[in-house]
This record gives C-alpha cells, structure tokens and sequence, in this order.
C-alpha cells in the first residue's frame, strides 16, 4: 500500500480494528495460522469444531467485539463490528458464527439488561464464554407466537420448561437468553447455566449439517429450571418486542460473514485464473473468464455499500432498522452467495475437489456460505417483513418526514461515531414511514445527469420504486405473491441507491477503487438485470474492475471499496499458487 492509501486509511477509524484483527490472525492461505483455509477443511472432514481457529481467535480479542465500550469491550460501532466480523469470515465462518450466536445471547442484555445482568454477561463473554439465544423451537419455526416454552410464576421467581432446537451453540454455552410464554405476555429470561446447575438443563447432541460442520448448532431442554425474579430482561410479557429488535442488530451483522466468504471465493478464483494456462494464455485472459469475475466483484461491492449503510444506521439512525436490516438481510447474503457461485464457474471442475487450488477450501466455503440467506430468518421471512413494513409505512407517508437521517452522516463510511450504548437508543418496531435511502434516490439520480448512461440506469431505479409503492398501496396487507414480489424490488431498489449514494457520498474520500466509475457501471446493471430489464453489458467497465482486482490482490488489500490492509498475504513458493 501506497503512504497515500495509509494516509487516506487513517481517518477511516471505524475500519482499525478490522486491521487490527487481520494482524494478529495472519494470512488464512497460510497453512501455518491458527485459522488457515487449511486447517478448516481437515476439521470439516472430520465434522470436529476447528478449535486451533477458536484459540486463535479468542487469543486476537474477537470476544470482545462482542461486548460495548460502556460494559468494558471494544465495541465502539456497529459498523466497526461489520468490518472485524468479516475479517474473521474471511478465514473460517464456523468461528465468526459461533461468535454471532453469543451476540444474539447479549444483544437484549445489552439493551434491556440491568446493571446486574449486564456485569454478569459481559464478565462471561469477556471470560471467552459461549452464550446462545433460545429462541428457535421445532414446531414454531419463525412464528415466535408459536413459542411453547412456558415461565410459569413460583414464589419470588419462575420455573422454565421447554425445548430449543437448531440454536448456536446450544451444547458449549455457559448462559442462554430465552424467549418463554409467560404472564402477561411472552417474556425473555436470562439463564446462567453454572447457577441453575443440576439437571435443570439437559443439551441435545449437535445437528449434522451439510455446512458449518465445525459450528455447535444442537439445543437444550429445560426440564423444571428454576430462576429467580432477576432472570427478567426487560420488562414483563415484552419478549416477542425484544427479540424483534435484536434480530435488527444480528441479521445486519450476518453480511460480515457473507461479505468475508465472498472475498475469500473471489481471491482463490482470480489466483487460479492468474495461474491456470489454457489455450496458451492465462484463463484470466479468456473474456468469459474476466466477465464473471467482474460481476461477481461487483456484486459483492453491491452488497458491501448495501451491508455498510445498514451496520452504520445501526449507529446513527437505528429508527429505520426495522426495514432496512430485513433489506440488507435479504440483500447482502443472497449476493455474496452468487459471487461464490460465479467464482465456481471460473475454477470449473475445480471447485469440486477437495485437494489443489487453496487445499480445497473452496467446497466448503460454498456449503458454509449458502446457510448465510437462512440465519435470522430466510429470505421469505425477511420478505414478508419488508412487505409488512412498507405497507404500514405507507399509510403514514403523508405524515412522515422525509429526511430526517442526513445522507452525509449516513453514508460516511470510517467516520467516527460515538461509542454504542445500546441501552441509549432502543430498537423500534416500526420504521417511521421515511425511508432516506430509497426517498431521496431521485436527487442522487438527477445528480448523474451528465452521465446518460449512468442516469438511465438511476432513471430505471426511480420507475422501478414508483411502481412497486403503487403496487403495495393497491393490494394492502394481503400475503400474495404479488406483494412478495414487490417486497423483493424494494430491497434491489434499496441496494442500487446505497451504490448511488456511495459514489456521490463517498468516492471521493475513499478514493482508489471507490473512484472509480467502472465499478458503479456494472454494479448498476447488475441490479438492472435482477428487477428483470436489460441493461447491457460494459466490457470496458468489466476489464477494469478485473485490473482493480489484480491490484487490490497483489498489495494485500481486501475486495473492497474500502482501503483496507489485509494481513501479508501467502503465496507460497510458486507464481499462481494459492
């Protein structure tokens, strides 16, 4: 990296820590690191938990991200969390999720805790504690109503009985947040299990999965768990509420883990390009080959300004994370699983071997990522909140103000804010029917005037959005396929506007790759072509965010617009070789 790039870095202080993480983990093509691509795939093989990835992790601080500079850890932003979580992602994703499932434990503590639960957490997940969130259940899948957990009143306090199933860390957690039906309402609970002890707590055995063999998705029973009146969180029978708002801080943060495979996927297919001769040239040579490597890059760029927005208005405007963390759940994961796959494409029959190119990390990757869509609730779930949202949102328009976040602070990406107090700023249940991001896209989009081709891809943007309110305004609260569609064209909507705000925000002050127009060009026509309208391909655009690519690789920098330094990255002994 250039002394112009570290300068330009410096003031990017939400990113430090991201650098800092990428420091003390080394380079994950090196076989040698704790959490090397290597090292995973032989614990994948063997379905073990890769515990040198773990302690190695814990032994970089990754714990105590989890925890608030107001409770004694290092989290400063929610955006600065996004980063360090996809730099963790970028190694081993069994590990940046079994850390996501203690977030989901601490998350409510965090915002609804009092002081003694909020000591007591935050002492157990800076003692490198597994927490897990019980809230899944077997029968009632995504319909928290459903829950058949019960907290029944007995003397100064509650006994629990009841069974979570497909929660993370179910078998090696030492405290639990548990959604229970309860009086008045539904409530949440928080349980020490070394305090509890006996056999109030029974844990089910780990659930074979296809992906994230290494990560402890199980359960546990509850079979007469007694707890005191100080297990409450929160206020009583608001449990459903809680819960409610903290999925807007973890299905945010599920973008880091996408965000970091893609970048993996996307270094080990542009290296075996670089290294593989076919026909006598290298295949990044072939323009197919350049082709689906550009639009995978920029689909993850997409997704990175649509993941970016979202973690930053977890910090200054999480009035509106009620709809856009479901935009951004549906959005980041879903784009970063087709980079992945298009990165299959290019290394062809290679992608399947479980030896050669990165010691065959690459088909586990594509099996870890494709859970990432399903954390947190799928894709139809975050749909139907989406739709539920707006169509809300909409009989509240008149009244809404339509620009209360400011797009500058919104979208200054690296700025620092101030350190996150949870507890300071509650989640909301609704969104407030203003929507900066896709409301103000027409003066993002008359901005690019004197750029036609750039302006008719924002034009269609615009058409697009119209469309699909009037949609929404027509066919109401029904569940039809039709709203389900429309849901799903805010969502692309939402992702071009972060891009066009990005470039008008923001290139400047990132600079390099953020700059420059190509990346915007194809990531636009990239959304173009999902809401179903031909957009044209710009090969000249195409070429050069492959060249982007090769020297964001060759100076050890992530796939990012960000100007992020990674750890030195190994190459081992001969050229191409990964």
């Amino acid at each position: 990296m250039t002394g112009a790039s570290l300068t330009t870095f410096s003031a990017f202080s939400a990113f430090a820590a991201a650098e800092e993480l990428e420091r003390a983990l080394g380079c994950p093509f090196d076989p040698d690191t704790g959490m090397s691509l290597a090292r995973g795939v032989r614990a994948d093989d063997l379905e073990a938990e890769p515990t040198a990835a773990y302690e190695a992790a814990w032994a970089a601080g990754l714990h105590e991200h989890l925890v608030p500079v107001a409770e004694g850890g290092r989290l400063g932003s929610f955006e600065s969390l996004l980063a360090v979580v996809r730099a963790a992602s970028r190694r081993e994703l069994a590990v940046s999720v079994g850390f996501g499932s203690t977030l989901l434990a601490t998350a409510p503590v965090w915002t609804w805790g009092d002081d003694t639960q909020r000591r007591r957490v935050a002492e157990l997940a800076l003692g490198r504690a597994w927490g897990t969130a019980g809230i899944s259940e077997e029968a009632a899948g995504s319909d928290l109503l459903a829950t058949a957990t019960r907290a029944a009143p007995m003397g100064e306090g509650f006994v629990l009985n009841g069974k979570k199933w497909l929660v993370g860390n179910g078998r090696r957690s030492s405290f639990a947040t548990v959604l229970a039906a309860s009086d008045p309402s539904f409530g949440l609970f928080l349980i020490d299990f070394e305090a509890v002890g006996g056999d109030a707590v029974r844990r089910l055995p780990k659930v074979p999965t296809h992906g994230l063999r290494g990560h402890d998705l199980s359960g546990f029973v509850l079979d007469d768990c007694r707890v005191g009146a100080g297990a409450v969180i929160g206020r009583p029978g608001r449990g459903i509420e809680m819960v409610t708002g903290m999925l807007q801080f973890t299905r945010t943060l599920v973008g880091g883990s996408s965000l970091g495979a893609a970048d993996t996927a996307l270094r080990i297919a542009l290296r075996h390009a670089r290294g593989r001769m076919l026909y006598g040239e290298p295949a990044l040579a072939l323009a197919p080959v350049r082709s689906l490597l550009a639009r995978a890059f920029a689909d993850l760029l997409i997704a990175e300004c649509t993941g970016l927005a979202a973690a930053r208005a977890l910090d200054v405007a999480r009035q509106r994370m009620a709809l856009w963390s479901a935009v951004a759940k549906y959005v980041v994961p879903a784009l970063c699983v087709d980079a992945v796959n298009a990165c299959g494409e290019v290394l062809s029959a290679r992608a399947y071997l479980r030896e050669g190119v990165a010691d065959g990390a690459f088909q586990k990757l594509v099996r870890d990522v494709a859970i990432t869509p399903v954390f947190e609730g799928t894709q139809l779930v975050q749909l139907d909140t989406v739709r539920a949202q707006l169509v809300s949102g909409a009989r509240r328009r008149a009244g809404a103000q339509r620009a209360e976040v400011p797009l500058p602070l919104l979208f200054g990406f690296g700025e620092p804010v101030t350190p996150v107090a949870p507890r300071d700023q509650r989640p909301s249940l609704t969104y407030g029917a203003a929507d900066e991001v896709v409301d103000l896209l027409d003066e993002a989009v008359a901005a690019l005037g004197d750029d036609q081709e750039l302006f008719s891809l924002g034009h269609t943007l615009l058409k697009v959005r119209d469309e699909t309110r009037e949609t929404l305004r027509g066919l109401g609260t029904a569940r039809t396929t039709e709203t389900y569609k429309a849901a799903r064209r805010h969502c692309l909507v939402h992702a071009g506007a972060c891009c066009l705000h990005t470039w008008l925000r923001r290139r400047d002050a990132l600079g390099g790759l953020a700059a420059d127009r190509a990346w915007l060009s194809v990531a636009l026509r990239r959304v173009v072509e999902r809401l179903g309208f031909p957009a044209g391909p710009d090969r000249e655009a195409e070429d050069r965010l492959v060249r982007r690519l090769e020297d964001l690789d060759d100076d050890d920098r992530a796939f990012s617009l960000v100007p992020l330094r990674l750890a030195p990255q190994y190459r081992g002994s001969a050229p191409g070789r990964i």
